[in-house]
Parts: C-alpha cells; structure tokens; sequence
C-alpha cells in the first residue's frame, strides 16, 4: 500500500459540514498589532484568488487580515518564515494598532477543537493537509455565522503557550490606528534583536 507523503492529507476530512452544536463563539477584549504594506485606511478586503496564508477563504467567499496580541507577537510571525530577518525596505511597514469588542471562534479551547472534530494541528501547523482543513473552516464559519463573527482566534505558532493571533474579517468591529512605521520604533526593533534574536539590515 503506496503511503503518503503527507500524513495530515485528510486531516481536513474531519471537519463538520454544518455547524456542531458545541461550536460557539466567544468574546474578545484586548488589543492587536498588525505590520502591513498599507496603512488601514488603504485596506482592501477584496479576496485572494489563490489562498497564500493559513485562514485565507479558498473559494474567495471572505478575506481576513492577520495580527497579534503584542508588538513582539507580530514581529515574530510576520517574518517568522524569513527566519527573523527585516531587509531595509520592510522598516517601511505600517504597525498598526487594532482595538475593540470582537465576537470569534477560539480554537485554543478544547471545547471548541472537540465539537469540530479536531485537534491543535489546527492551530500551529505548517503541513498542507492542516492548512487545507484551516482555508475550509474560514469558509465555513463564514457560513455559520455570517457577520456575527468578526474572526478566528488561534495559538500562535512562535509562542504557542502564551500569545495569540486573529484572523479578522474587514467588519469586525475594531478600530485601526497607525504607530508609524517600524523604522519609527526603536524600543521594538531593540527588543526583537535582543530577545528574538532578529537581524536588522541597515538599522542603527
């Protein structure tokens, strides 16, 4: 029997096609960071064709923007995959700051993993099966809940044990103000050198 090359394959297989009982939404309170080319003002929320991040809609029904509960938090996801390197141009990057009541699907809770049938795959890994079954369910809590729900709160996978990450629809109800841009914070660009181990092109 020819085995797979990815053993999450059909991990997505798991997921519910209506909505499970126990798959209720909870109320968040804090602020979020985002880094973004665009300050908010000059967001688009037209969809992606082609899905390139973890919650994006692979039939292009939605389109949410990602952020973190802390500076740091951003930082390391934003250029986790570039492995902590910032080149000069991206010190041009917008930090924003987004605050407000928000309604979400939390999948750090067990409860809530339990009713959709998965596990904490979800949450933090990078595998294409996992990241098929995350682009599903974006699809289908937007179906469940329509405007209701303002995103999808997830462990993120740089500090799983203790900070968080949003994935937001553009009607969440959350107000975006821009700190400037990364170059303007140099008490953040310290921190990330010095306690994430971040290197910095042209940055004094």
């Amino acid at each position: 029997m020819a085995v797979s090359e990815d053993p999450t394959a059909a991990y997505a297989e798991r997921l519910p096609t209506t909505r499970p009982p126990g798959v209720r939404l909870s109320t968040l309170r804090h602020a979020w960071f985002r880094l973004d080319r665009e300050p908010p003002d000059r967001w688009s929320w037209q969809p992606y064709s082609t899905p390139r991040s973890r919650f994006d809609s692979p039939t292009g029904t939605c389109r949410v923007r990602y952020a973190g509960d802390a500076k740091r938090v951003a930082m390391r996801e934003r250029f986790d995959q570039s492995r902590r390197v910032v080149s000069a141009a991206q010190l041009d990057l917008h930090l924003v700051e987004l605050r407000g009541n928000i309604r979400v699907l939390d999948l750090r809770r067990d409860n809530t993993l339990d009713a959709l049938g998965l596990d904490d795959q979800i949450n933090t890994s990078r595998a294409p099966g996992v990241w098929t079954a995350c682009q599903r369910l974006v699809d289908l809590v937007h179906e469940w809940f329509g405007e209701r729900c303002d995103g999808i709160a997830y462990r993120a996978r740089t500090t799983p044990q203790s900070s968080v990450n949003l994935a937001f629809f553009g009607h969440a109800p959350l107000a975006a103000v821009t700190l400037g841009t990364l170059a303007e914070q140099p008490d953040l660009l310290a921190r990330s050198v010095v306690s994430d181990g971040f290197a910095i092109e042209n940055w004094r």
